[in-house]
């Protein structure tokens, strides 16, 4: 393919919907490809006769408008349009985008969720024909192919295993490496559930996807803003669509999450509203037989005026005769005391009624209450009762967000990390959470793909997970070649050749031949010492090829880490980070040439053919782990692209150093120390 013949073409699409709303003529393009972040695009349309007809303020909104940019027919950039600027005297409109990825830092968990699961303890251990068979002191909830954590029961037993059988709901078994153990109790051990790193990914994106659509809240005293309700008057169902109408106007949009109270005829759950003809109605899809038009009471409201709990279960007296009865619905709000001296916060929340003892009391069950409390009287708490919509001014608003992202559902990343706690009051957004979750120590690499369909005619946006020390996935890495294992031979740049330009920096400055991490427990007193570990290069410190290189401490904390064999793996990683002298790569490419733009993407190894003096001695100085070529890992690529027929485009790669998964299956020369008390 000769230059001439390379064009490009951008295609504005809506960002919920993914319809494409028009084709623009960008000029003075550039834009970028990131591993974990997002790389942005910038580039300007003329404000012209010619453009008129393309309503060009409504096509290019910022916030709800994607852009796509193909080359020669592939889609070779995607994201989000996210600002634009208006020149009158150029007449140019210029925008400013971001990959998908920018999207995940707009949007919040806002609900607690918990991955894996606590430690259960375990009451004794058996091992059979290598098949070892736990039993726990209280139900653990595993299933069969779950992954577990056995610690502190023995070393036999101990480490992270996967179910093979669930004989009883105190009982799992998995294989070990260990003939017999006859059935031993045990006091100290503990097992937990774990999750794959993957499947913590894919969670916190299908939960993003439909705003968390489903979860009720840890704690219903927490509720962010407010819970509305309206009072159900009628319902009805006509070949699976069910229609509600209120007393009064609600708030309720399509898309959104709803819940039904006292409604009866199995309606009683939650439902996403698909239409809302007016104020007073909306509808649902919820299969099952037709049901005519039903009129329906509506909410009751009354005053509390004396509450009592004895042996689990509450008596509440109201103001007016209540009309409830055995398996109604109560609500109830302000009943509990916050300003007591004992912390009785049993009675507010949604109960099912026991009984109606008399026409202005009822009783219902709180199994986690503690003690009596006895009876006294109640001012400002309500108890409402009857048939009613309960929504929330936090949504969910499923309609509102899914952007399509597709996540692959049958790849596993075969790491299991602790437990991981997601709160809702600390409203972290997905962006943090899976960046701080890939770089920890087990951790992954990702981006977003977008492609064209030409089956759909639409575009797509594929969420790509990368394990980073086996790139490929391959199922025996042990016996992989370096090229299987990484691919870096499939992708080759050369000087001269599709290389234009080029810069080496190298610098020691923050380079180590000795790494020490130190944990932080907060609460850990100041004459204790926090556990720490260290790991050295012995072959930097005793080099056999070469000048030997003197000590170069650093030094890094890991907070809410005790254990030091997991701080020695953290040591290990970060030497290798900052293996001296650090040589960072600055390459600049043709991307017309081989291997063209679009060809390879961030989170992709390749070559480097360099035939220059300074870059030979490198290679000769024993800085590099190879001989003849460079090996590096493609970080982030910005490219320019010269408005036509100017081409080629000029591609800027960063390229990245990652010793530990480059030297995987060498032999190490590190040695670890670990201490602290």
């Amino acid at each position: 393919m000769s230059i001439v013949d390379i064009s490009y073409r951008y295609f504005l699409v809506d960002l919920l919907t993914n319809e494409v709303i028009a084709e623009v003529p960008f000029q003075g393009v550039s834009y970028e490809r990131v591993l974990r972040k997002a790389g942005g695009f910038s580039g300007s349309i003329p404000v012209i006769a010619a453009t008129q007809n393309l309503d060009l303020y409504e096509v290019t909104m910022p916030g709800r408008t994607a852009v796509y940019v193909m080359r020669n027919d592939v889609v070779v950039w995607g994201g989000i349009i996210w600002a634009r600027k208006y020149q009158q005297q150029s007449k140019t409109l210029q925008i400013d985008a971001s990959e998908f990825t920018s999207y995940l830092y707009h949007r919040h968990i806002w609900q607690t969720l918990v991955y894996g699961s606590e430690y259960i303890g375990i009451s004794s251990f058996s091992v059979t024909n290598k098949i070892a068979t736990i039993t726990t002191e209280i139900p653990h909830g595993f299933s069969i192919n779950n992954f577990v954590r056995v610690t502190y029961t023995n070393p036999v037993v101990n480490g992270t295993y996967q179910v093979t059988s669930v004989p009883s709901s105190n009982s799992f078994t998995y294989v070990v490496d260990y003939k017999n153990i006859t059935s031993t109790p045990i006091t100290s051990g503990a097992a937990r559930k774990l999750i794959d790193t993957y499947d913590f990914v894919r969670d916190i994106l299908y939960q993003m996807g439909t705003d968390l659509a489903g979860i009720g809240f840890a704690n219903e005293v927490l509720d962010p803003s407010k819970k509305l309700e309206a009072a159900v008057i009628s319902k009805r169902r006509d070949d699976g669509l069910v229609t509600i109408r209120t007393s009064s106007a609600h708030s309720i949009i399509p898309g959104q999450e709803i819940e039904l109270v006292q409604v009866g005829s199995g309606l009683d759950s939650s439902h996403i509203v698909t239409d809302v003809p007016d104020t007073t109605t909306f509808k649902f899809r919820y299969e099952g037989g037709n049901i005519a038009e039903t009129s329906l009471s509506g909410i009751s409201s009354f005053y509390v005026t004396n509450r009592s709990l004895t042996a689990k279960v509450a008596t509440i007296t109201t103001h007016l005769p209540h009309n409830a009865s055995t398996g109604q619905t109560a609500i109830l709000v302000g009943i509990d005391s916050f300003f007591s001296e004992r912390l009785d916060q049993n009675f507010d929340g949604r109960f099912v009624i026991t009984g109606t003892p008399t026409s202005t009391t009822f009783t219902y069950s709180i199994p986690d209450a503690t003690v009596d409390i006895p009876a006294a009287t109640v001012s400002g708490g309500t108890v409402t009762l009857g048939s009613k919509v309960i929504y929330g001014t936090f949504g969910p608003y499923l309609a509102n967000a899914n952007i399509g992202l597709e996540v692959g559902t049958n790849q596993t990343s075969g790491l299991y990390q602790n437990t991981q706690y997601i709160r809702g009051f600390e409203l972290k957004t997905v962006g943090e959470l899976l960046e701080d979750y890939s770089n920890n120590l087990y951790g992954f690499e990702y981006r977003i793909d977008c492609d064209y369909d030409y089956g759909t005619g639409s575009f797509t946006r594929s969420f790509v997970l990368l394990n980073i020390e086996n790139p490929n996935n391959l199922a025996d890495v042990a016996a992989a070649t370096d090229e299987e294992r990484l691919g870096y031979n499939k992708i080759v740049f050369e000087y001269p050749g599709s290389i234009s330009d080029f810069t080496v920096e190298e610098s020691a400055e923050n380079a180590a031949t000795r790494f020490f991490v130190e944990g932080k427990i907060n609460d850990l007193s100041d004459a204790a010492s926090q556990p720490y570990s260290v790991a050295a290069d012995l072959n930097l410190l005793n080099n056999p090829n070469g000048r030997s290189w003197p000590l170069l401490d650093q030094v890094e904390i890991i907070d809410n880490t005790f254990n030091e064999d997991i701080l020695y793996s953290y040591a290990e990683e970060y030497l290798y980070e900052s293996k001296p002298p650090m040589g960072d790569f600055t390459v600049t490419v043709n991307g017309s040439l081989n291997p063209v733009l679009g060809t390879y993407n961030p989170g992709d190894w390749c070559t480097l053919i360099i035939n220059d003096p300074f870059v030979l001695a490198r290679l000769a100085n024993d800085q590099e782990p190879r001989k003849d070529i460079i090996v590096r890992k493609i970080n982030s690529f910005k490219v320019t692209v010269p408005d036509a027929p100017s081409f080629p485009e000029v591609v800027t790669l960063e390229l990245i150093t990652d010793w530990k998964v480059d030297n995987a299956g060498q032999t190490s020369g590190l040695t670890r120390t670990i201490g602290g008390q």
